[in-house]
């Protein structure tokens, strides 16, 4: 038997589809018009969608549903209301499975060159679009026409792919139902976050508007007072020459921290370590705090003033979801949380996997000293213990700093990171970074030669892998990068339980409102809230033994108002916060 004789007789109906929509950022799809195409019978159909809602051909029960990148596919569908589907292969997925490593374009255009598939060429294909977009919903005869037309070829192009990529698969990985099963997980993942998308992230209405309407105001002001002091932006740009000739001011520059540009670092961490000592740095540091704001110009906010910023679920070569910190509240600066906001009825509820790597370490490597670490609810207080640096019945209170700097030296060892880049992240001499790096390997010698054994294998063999299937092919370039090598079993694997817990947590009917690495922002009902969330923790924690086989306790924080954060996040955001309030009170 062969592995499309295999798929063909698992399924009742194997569908390749595809839908042409038009959307606007922020909003869910308007779909158009879509093409079935059922691969056991030949049959193949368009329906167009605009002013008539026929009925969907096929029933979703024991269907495999073929498209390229489910998450727009199946968005049109939700929005159709139609049930989520049940087993999807993502074409583009799949060939990521196949080409991570190797090949960073995965559109339908590329997926089909490597196979060798005639297709329409990128600027006809353009075109289309184009016309879908600019003319919806008002088409005329012939452009409907031709929609369909280009609707069409591009089923037929997938269905050959889709067949392509059978073929590869069952030379490659001759387990029919390991394969099968791992294609419609990764599937299934990108179903999941079609309804995510779907669902957005709500924000503070009045809060939302009045920062787009007087952030401006707050950024102008800022660099207005600052340049009284220190003349470093350029318009609202920060400008590097500028800075230096600042630094060099002031006696700096010359042992100033650089960037790996030979630009001075103008992170917040260094800017930090020199505003105690310089007053005037730490002007600047909360200057360029405020004035780094995110402008919510960019935001995809749709008109129900929820955010549907598009998540990348497979976007980085681990796996890890990447998404725009440009348009996504949940992102990067970390004080833009607060915007997000609860609804009458419902909670926010913030889940996240507790010391997830130190975990996945222990479970992959099998090290008893890192379960015994664990075990204790406090790893890096017990680490710091075995190095000797603090006393065997030491609590936490009284050892902050010993316990913080074992801790930052435990999660560096998981990025394969020198005693020179240790030493820069926690501002100590090259020969303490070595002595802290020694003591993790005499503590968690197991660890240390697994992951060494692990990367040599799978280096020989040309590519790492997870027990879900997840690739990455290994080029010379990363042979000679070994911290993404050290790296890349404990994030893959981490993306896989993320995966994993959202495609259960959504079969339970959980709100999901953005999933962020070891993190799954969800809104929850308020009545009975305890209740769910013990029942999201139960699900996010059995994810993690499906995957590595073992559980992970997930802490949760309840939010009933605003999202509230930790200093000093919290501090910063109050600060702008006045800021806003008096910006609005000089405009009324």
């Amino acid at each position: 038997m062969t592995f499309k004789e295999y798929i063909f007789e698992s399924f009742i109906n194997i569908v390749v589809f595809d839908f042409e929509y038009s959307q606007t950022p922020g909003n869910n799809p308007n779909p158009v018009c879509c093409t079935f195409k059922e691969l056991k019978s030949g049959k193949q159909e368009t329906h167009w969608y605009l002013g008539e809602t026929p009925d969907w051909p096929y029933d979703n029960s024991n269907t495999l549903w073929i498209c390229h990148n489910a998450v727009a596919e199946v968005s049109c569908m939700l929005e159709l209301g139609l049930e989520r589907p049940d087993f999807v292969w993502d074409t583009m997925i799949q060939d990521m499975k196949l080409q991570r490593g190797i090949e960073n374009r995965f559109n339908l255009l590329a997926c089909c060159e490597r196979f060798g598939i005639e297709t329409i060429t990128e600027a006809q294909k353009n075109m289309f679009r184009d016309m879908i977009i600019d003319n919806y919903p008002n088409y005329s005869k012939e452009q409907q026409h031709k929609i369909k037309e280009y609707n069409v070829s591009d089923v037929i192009e997938n269905e050959k792919l889709f067949l392509g990529q059978v073929a590869l698969f069952g030379k490659r990985q001759p387990v029919f139902k390991t394969t099968l099963s791992q294609a419609i997980f990764h599937g299934a993942a990108q179903a999941v976050i079609a309804r995510i998308e779907r669902n957005g992230i709500p924000l503070n209405y009045e809060l939302y508007d009045d920062m787009e309407k007087y952030f401006p105001q707050i950024k102008a002001q800022e660099i207005e007072e600052l340049k009284k002091v220190a003349d470093i932006y350029v318009g609202d740009k920060w400008n590097n020459k500028k800075f230096a000739v600042f630094l060099n001011k002031l006696g700096l520059l010359r042992n100033w921290p650089r960037t790996k540009t030979g630009q001075p670092a103008q992170d917040d961490r260094t800017l930090y370590r020199y505003s105690s000592t310089y007053p005037i740095i730490q002007q600047i540091r909360e200057a360029k705090f405020i004035i780094g704001a995110k402008n919510l110009k960019g935001y995809c906010v749709g008109k129900d003033k929820r955010s549907r910023a598009p998540l990348k679920l497979f976007g980085q070569i681990t796996g890890r979801t990447n998404v725009s910190t440009a348009i996504n509240p949940f992102g990067a600066p970390r004080r833009m949380r607060n915007i997000i906001g609860t609804t009458k009825d419902k909670l926010i509820v913030y889940a996240d996997w507790k010391s997830q790597e130190v975990v996945i370490q222990g479970a992959l490597s099998k090290d008893q000293n890192i379960k015994a670490a664990i075990a204790t609810g406090d790893p890096y207080l017990f680490t710091a213990k075995k190095a000797k640096a603090i006393p065997q019945d030491a609590i936490r209170k009284d050892y902050e700093t010993e316990r913080e700097l074992y801790k930052q030296t435990y999660l560096a060892i998981g990025y394969g990171q020198t005693a020179i880049g240790l030493k820069a992240k926690l501002d100590i001499s090259e020969s303490e970074a070595s002595y802290l790096l020694s003591n993790l390997k005499r503590i968690y010698p197991t660890y240390f030669k697994w992951i060494d054994g692990h990367i040599k294998f799978s280096v020989a063999r040309g590519f790492f892998e997870t027990k879900y299937g997840w690739r990455f092919y290994v080029s010379d370039k990363e042979k000679m990068n070994p911290r993404t090598l050290m790296n890349w079993p404990l994030q893959s694997h981490g993306s896989e339980i993320l995966r994993r817990a959202l495609i259960d947590l959504d079969n339970r009917n959980f709100e999901i409102s953005m999933p962020v690495h070891d993190a799954v922002l969800i809104h929850i009902d308020r009545k009975g809230a305890r209740e769910k969330i013990e029942k999201i923790k139960s699900i996010m924690s059995e994810a993690a033994n499906k995957v590595i086989g073992t559980p992970i306790q997930v802490d949760t924080k309840l939010i009933t108002h605003a999202f509230r954060q930790k200093e000093p996040h919290q501090e910063r955001w109050n600060i702008l916060y006045e800021k806003l309030l008096k910006a609005k009170k000089e405009v009324a």
